[in-house]
């Protein structure tokens, strides 16, 4: 289980696709986080002794992000796409890339603390039938989440939130990766969640971690285009196309 010299070894995996993300107008007043501050946080998390390799999936094409990318030393490994493949896409790029025994996948909007993930790794190897750890999980009714938990304690969840979340590297590879349906966003790291648990994993929420997701800038916060692939959609109508998808893949009434 361990790495040599008995140090973790996590794979962090982050797509990106603005160096900062475009603003939300309606929550211009919140502050952001950008790739730039995710990689300062990662960075510390190595100087604490922890086995990370960092791997970067970049689907945007601003020169001053791609330059980011090219020259910081902190990246061990990453991707220049020429156009934005999406998150599914990205996450099984980066896992391919992997050589860690567990896989962080994390957000470019995510503030890590110190210990944090060594306290996710810690919990995701307590036992052999856990298979994935994060900071926020719910309990899920139809294609929603009914409520949150592991709130005070650890629980077991429906599913893990997306916006930062580890897995075991083996039965992440064995069951194939993330579904790219649901490309470009929206409902792929819970409905993974979803095939861990059929499969017999357990998924676990860790609570009380030092880890802030700026969320109000992301796509899902507010109505905007997203271009992906050789197409474009609306986020509003990506999220009830990727909801029914979910819904029948899964046998799942929506409640809405």
């Amino acid at each position: 289980m361990s790495s040599k010299q008995g140090q973790p070894k996590i794979s962090v995996i982050i797509p990106v696709l603005h160096l900062r993300r475009p603003s939300n107008p309606k929550r211009f007043f919140m502050p952001q986080y950008s790739i730039i501050e995710v990689l300062n946080d990662l960075k510390k998390q190595k100087n604490e002794n922890l086995s990370l390799e960092i791997i970067v999936i970049c689907n945007g094409q601003q020169e001053e992000l791609t330059q980011l990318i090219r020259t910081q030393t902190v990246i061990d490994k990453y991707v220049l796409n020429s156009i934005n493949v999406g998150v599914a896409r990205s996450w099984n790029m980066g896992a391919q890339l992997a050589e860690g025994e567990a896989l962080c996948f994390l957000n470019d909007d995510v503030s890590v603390g110190p210990g944090s993930l060594r306290t996710l790794y810690d919990q995701l190897f307590s036992s052999e039938p856990i298979a994935q750890v994060g900071p926020k999980g719910a309990i899920w009714k139809g294609a929603q989440h009914d409520r949150f938990v592991g709130v005070e304690r650890v629980e077991d969840a429906d599913a893990i939130a997306g916006y930062c979340f580890m897995l075991k590297t083996e039965p992440f590879r064995r069951l194939g990766g993330f579904d790219v349906a649901y490309s470009p966003a929206g409902f792929e790291e819970i409905d993974f969640s979803f095939t861990l648990r059929k499969a017999g994993y357990r998924c676990l929420v860790v609570p009380h971690l030092n880890i802030h997701h700026y969320h109000h800038h992301g796509v899902s916060a507010y109505k905007t285009q997203i271009n992906y692939l050789s197409t474009s959609i609306d986020t509003e109508t990506l999220h009830q196309r990727n909801k029914k998808y979910f819904c029948n893949k899964w046998g799942l009434v929506d409640v809405d």
